[in-house]
């Protein structure tokens, strides 16, 4: 064993050693060129032979752990590369944000003169808010797609007015709307309490849905001035001689209601998020319309697809590759505009009738195993479609 110790330099060695040899002589198996043969060896060789075999197996070990390093240095690469384009084009399009003009929206009339003026609450905004001064520029934008430059000329000494230029022609720009399909949502939100409506809107602008359709049914209650029954709401007085000589006061107070109703409300909430959304197209909030009359309409009919959301309906991601795959087949998939429904039914449902008349004109799609609120039905149906048929 002393013999054995002096003539290792390692630790590792003594111990691998220890474990095949010792003072008296054995017999060791030594791997010939084609079988195990037996020979007897003294300690001495078995030293020097295990010792040497130890040295291969090692220097195996550390070949075999270069080949692993250099296999995961080549794939790393690769995909450092891959992620490397994603990378530049990430931060390209970061850097392009920032130069991005700050959009207001105008009326179209707007785009045939040469200098006007913001709305007052648009002019505080562009001057106290992001602070700008004369000569710098702005987008304007009609909400229809068109796009063009402006230039601050002038400001009022008590910076509530702004006064714009009109840039060159050739600066203005036309934006279509943009993806293969168009979805609208046709929505029976009338029963929507509170600001969950206002969430509704403002997550479809953001989603580049391209309207809202109130839907009035059995169970949706009325929308503003409008009524499942068809009638104006603002005509529900009668024409007794007290309806006739209310007073003034209670006059003002119902045309305020009527100016301040949740149609109106929406629209601010929809032209507010399409500003911060830098959509080219304001999101649409139409009249409330009566079942009956939406599914007799030539807008329902020439739909390029219908979809109702309904428990046990069909796999919506399915339904919507379908779509997808049709729409690329035809030739006309640029040109061609398509736009498509998506109906969700009031909190209480549709009734019998009204689903037997979707089921034989739509197709069902499911959502999921959970009851949802009308507006997260609507939300989701949305963003399925938009990222399936239009990314």
């Amino acid at each position: 064993l002393v013999v054995a110790g002096l003539a290792l330099n390692s630790f590792t060695h003594y111990v691998y050693l220890a474990r095949c040899t010792s003072l008296a002589p054995q017999f060791y198996p030594i791997k010939s060129s084609s079988h195990f043969v037996t020979q007897r060896m003294t300690s001495s060789s078995a030293i020097r032979h295990f010792t040497l075999t130890f040295d291969r197996q090692m220097h195996s070990f550390r070949s075999m752990r270069i080949l692993q390093s250099r296999r995961s240095f080549v794939s790393s690469s690769i995909s450092s590369s891959d992620n490397g384009t994603t990378s530049e084009n990430v931060n390209a399009n970061r850097k392009a944000q920032t130069l991005r003009l700050q959009r207001f929206y105008v009326r179209p009339e707007t785009f045939e003169t040469s200098n006007f003026s913001l709305s007052k609450e648009d002019s505080r905004h562009a001057l106290k808010s992001l602070r700008l001064r004369v000569d710098d520029a702005i987008e304007v934008c009609d909400g229809q797609g068109r796009v063009k430059r402006a230039r601050l000329v002038d400001v009022d000494s008590r910076r509530t007015d702004a006064t714009f230029e009109m840039m060159s022609s050739k600066e203005e720009n036309f934006h279509p709307f943009p993806g293969r399909v168009k979805w609208d949502v046709v929505c029976a939100c009338a029963g929507i309490k509170g600001e969950r409506s206002s969430v509704l809107v403002e997550k479809l602008t953001e989603l580049n849905g391209r309207a809202l359709v109130p839907l009035l049914t059995s169970r949706s209650g009325k929308i503003g001035s409008a009524s499942a029954s068809g009638k104006n709401a603002s005509k529900g007085g009668s024409s007794s001689d007290n309806s006739i000589g209310r007073s003034k006061r209670r006059k003002d107070e119902e045309e305020e209601d009527e100016e301040t109703g949740k149609e109106l409300r929406w629209q601010r909430v929809a032209l507010a998020a399409s500003k911060q959304s830098l959509r080219a197209h304001v999101f649409g909030i139409e009249k409330p319309v009566n079942f009956n009359d939406f599914v007799s309409s030539t807008y329902f009919r020439e739909a390029t697809c219908r979809f109702v959301a309904a428990a046990g309906g069909a796999d919506f991601a399915e339904k919507l590759r379908g779509v997808k795959e049709d729409i690329l087949k035809d030739d006309d998939e640029i040109t061609k505009e398509r736009y498509g429904l998506i109906i969700i039914g009031p909190e209480g449902d549709f009734d019998d009738d009204e689903m037997k008349v979707l089921m034989d004109t739509c197709e069902t799609i499911s959502l999921g195993d959970l009851r949802l609120r009308t507006e997260t039905a609507a939300i989701a149906s949305l963003s399925i479609a938009q990222m399936i048929t239009n990314v």
